[in-house]
């Protein structure tokens, strides 16, 4: 049986041979045809890519196909890159600024606060003072205008 099949493999080598190269032959046809349609989605990809950049994929007299698309791609790229630098750096100095803002405002809340306050403690004093004294003198009226935020009177 062995015997038999060895004899015929050998009567058929030729077209087995043949069999092995055709499909050989398909397998590189459909590898072949694979790689055109990624070389053709390539360069679909790049002319769209192009188009986007206002930039002309095809050959110039001083530049092959695609290299004045590189260049202009790159520079869109470089200032794409440095505007979104000094955006960033804009946006920081304006968080910085309004954040210094923010503090001397809360001081100047606080240090008016105090000084409302300050005012308010001095007029009872000045009221509890003419009150006893039953009159109604400078102090008073200093303190008064402190409550109201006015400049204490010329001496």
């Amino acid at each position: 049986m062995i015997r038999t099949l060895t004899t015929k493999l050998k009567a058929e080598a030729g077209f087995l041979v043949l069999l092995l190269v055709a499909a050989a032959g398909a397998w590189l046809y459909v590898e072949y045809q694979r790689m055109r349609a990624d070389r053709d989605d390539a360069v679909q990809r790049a002319e769209i890519i192009c188009a986007k950049a206002q930039s002309d994929w095809a050959a110039t007299k001083s530049a092959k196909r695609g290299v004045v698309c590189a260049r202009q791609v790159a520079d869109l790229l470089a200032f794409r890159t440095t505007t979104d630098q000094e955006t960033a750096r804009l946006l920081g100095q304006a968080i910085a600024e309004a954040n210094d803002r923010t503090l001397k405002d809360n001081l100047a809340a606080r240090a008016a606060a105090e000084a409302a306050r300050n005012a308010a403690l001095r007029m009872e004093a000045a009221d509890a003072e003419a009150d006893r004294r039953n009159i109604v003198d400078r102090e008073w009226t200093a303190a008064v205008n402190g409550v109201a935020g006015l400049r204490a009177p010329p001496r």
